[in-house]
C-alpha cells in the first residue's frame, strides 16, 4: 500500500510540472506576460529590497538600544568598574602619602624640639662656663687668671659668635683696669691676655675695608705690649696712654688715630696709614715707619730718636720740637714738612739731604744753614 502511495505522489508532481510549463502566456493591455527570466530578476530585486529593509530595521533597533542609558551602562559597566577600582587605588595611595607626610612633619617637629632643647641646654652650660671664666679673670690668684685667659680663647671660635663681643669687652676691661699693675709684673699673664685680645679684636674689626659709621675702638690706657695687630682697621681709634711697645701694626689703618703720650717704642708701623694721626708727646723711639703714610700727621713733641722714616710719605706732617736724634729719612717725601724747634743732629741732617723735596720742608734758620752747608760740602 505504501508503494502505491509513492507512485501516486510522483504522478501528481509530474502532472503539476507539466501544467506549469505548458500554461499559455496571457496578454494584458496588449502586452505579453513576463518571461521566466524577467520574473526571476524581479524576485531577486524584491529579495534585495527586503534584505535592505531588514538591515534598516536592524540598524534602527541597534540605535534605539544605544540611546538607552541602561544599555550604555551595561556596555560600559566593565570600564566604569575598572575606573572606580583605579580611583580607589589612587585615593588609598594619596591618603597613605598624606598620612606619611603628616607623620613626617610630626617627626620633624619633634626632632627640632629635641634639637632646640639640646641647644638651650648647651647654651646654658656655655653661659655658666663663661661666667666662671669672667669670675676667674678677676681673681687674685695668678694661676686662675692665666687659666681663664686660656679658656676664653675657646669662646672666640666662629661657632661661639654670640660670645665674641662680650669676650672682647671682658679682655679689654682686664687689660685696661690692670694697666700699670700686676700685668707688668706678671709677664706670663699679660702675654696670655694680650694673645686672647689679639683674637678678640679681630672679631670686632674688619681686616681690610674701613666700615663707615662704626664707633671708633677705645684702646686707651691699655696694656698691649707686643700685640699682633697688623692689617687691622683701627681708624680713629683711641690709643692714648696705652702701652704698645714692640707691637706689630704693619699695614694697619690708623687714620686720624688719637694717641697722646702713647708708648710705641720699637713698634712696627711699616706701610701703616697714619694720615692726620694725633700722636703728640708720643714715645716713638726706634719705631719703624717704612713706607708709612704720615701725611698731615701731628708728631709734635714726640720722641723719635732712631725712628726710621725711609720712603715714608710725610707731606705737611708736623715734627715740631720732636727729638730726631738718630732718625733716618732716606727717600721719604718731606714736601711741606715742619721741623721747627726739632732736635736734629748732623747725622739726621745728612739723612734728610737724601729725602725727596727736602728743600720744600720748613726748618729753623740755623738748621737750614747747616743743611745748605752739608749739601754744598
Amino acid at each position: 500500500m505504501l508503494a502505491g502511495w509513492k507512485n501516486q505522489r510522483r504522478s501528481l508532481v509530474l502532472l503539476f510540472t507539466f501544467l506549469l510549463f505548458s500554461a499559455p502566456v496571457h496578454i494584458d493591455g496588449g502586452q505579453t506576460s513576463a518571461s521566466p527570466t524577467q520574473s526571476t530578476t524581479e524576485t531577486r530585486q524584491e529579495l534585495e529590497n527586503n534584505k535592505l529593509r531588514q538591515e534598516t530595521i536592524k540598524l534602527r533597533l541597534e540605535n534605539q538600544k544605544l540611546s538607552s542609558p541602561w544599555v550604555l551602562l551595561l556596555e560600559y559597566g566593565p570600564l566604569l568598574t575598572a575606573l572606580v577600582a583605579v580611583g580607589g587605588f589612587i585615593f588609598t595611595f594619596w591618603k597613605q602619602i598624606a598620612e606619611n607626610q603628616r607623620q613626617g612633619r610630626l617627626d620633624y617637629t619633634q626632632r627640632e624640639h629635641d634639637r632646640q632643647q639640646q641647644r638651650d641646654e648647651l647654651q646654658h652650660k656655655l653661659e655658666e662656663q663663661f661666667s666662671a671664666i669672667i669670675t676667674n679673670l678677676g681673681s687674685e690668684s695668678s694661676s686662675l687668671q692665666a687659666s681663664a685667659a686660656v679658656q676664653i680663647m675657646g669662646f672666640l671660635r666662629p661657632e661661639y659668635r654670640n660670645f665674641h663681643a662680650q669676650a672682647f669687652l671682658i679682655l679689654y676691661a682686664n687689660l685696661k683696669v690692670q694697666h700699670n699693675q700686676n700685668l707688668q709684673q706678671n709677664r706670663t699673664l699679660g702675654k696670655l691676655l694680650v694673645s686672647a685680645f689679639e683674637q678678640a679684636i679681630r672679631t670686632q674689626v674688619s681686616n681690610s675695608v674701613p666700615q663707615n659709621g662704626l664707633t671708633p675702638i677705645d684702646l686707651s690706657r691699655s696694656y698691649l705690649n707686643r700685640a699682633q695687630l697688623q692689617n687691622l682697621d683701627l681708624t680713629a681709634a683711641d690709643i692714648a696712654f696705652s702701652d704698645l711697645r714692640g707691637a706689630n701694626l704693619t699695614g694697619t689703618s690708623l687714620f686720624r688715630v688719637r694717641g697722646y703720650a702713647v708708648h710705641l717704642e720699637k713698634a712696627r708701623l711699616s706701610r701703616a696709614t697714619l694720615g692726620e694721626a694725633r700722636l703728640r708727646k708720643a714715645f716713638l723711639n726706634d719705631t719703624q715707619f717704612h713706607e708709612a703714610n704720615l701725611i698731615a700727621a701731628d708728631l709734635r713733641e714726640t720722641n723719635l730718636s732712631k725712628a726710621q722714616f725711609q720712603q715714608a710719605k710725610m707731606q705737611s706732617a708736623h715734627l715740631d720740637r720732636a727729638d730726631l736724634t738718630g732718625a733716618r729719612f732716606e727717600h721719604a717725601d718731606l714736601n711741606d714738612t715742619f721741623f721747627f724747634g726739632a732736635t736734629i743732629p748732623t747725622a739726621t741732617l745728612k739723612s734728610i739731604l737724601k729725602a725727596k723735596n727736602w728743600k720744600k720742608a720748613h726748618y729753623d734758620p740755623s738748621v737750614w744753614a747747616d743743611l745748605l752747608a752739608l749739601h754744598h760740602s
